[in-house]
């Protein structure tokens, strides 16, 4: 038995557990109902934020290090212009 066919024998018991599924409660009145949904976005919005901003400070420091990169590449080549233009 090869890795692919136990990953998807594992894979398809995973799937046939079956587990209780719990009904949401029904909410009392309007307010109630918009209580319980702004609460539920409020806990899936929270990690949906942590990401992004670990992605934008990642980014951040990608761009910093391509900045410094390219005044280095920058230097370099007005280094080999002078150099070229004082041997001739």
């Amino acid at each position: 038995m090869n890795w692919m066919q136990l990953a998807l024998q594992l894979t398809r018991a995973a799937m046939s557990i079956d587990e209780p599924h719990r009904q949401p409660e029904t909410p009392k009145n309007l307010g109630e109902a918009l209580a319980q949904q702004f609460a539920l976005i409020d806990r899936n919005i929270e990690p949906v934020t942590r990401m992004v901003n670990a992605q934008n400070q990642r980014l951040e420091r990608k761009l910093k290090r391509q900045k410094i990169w390219n005044y280095a590449l920058t230097a370099g080549l007005v280094i080999a212009i002078a150099v070229a233009l004082i041997l001739l």
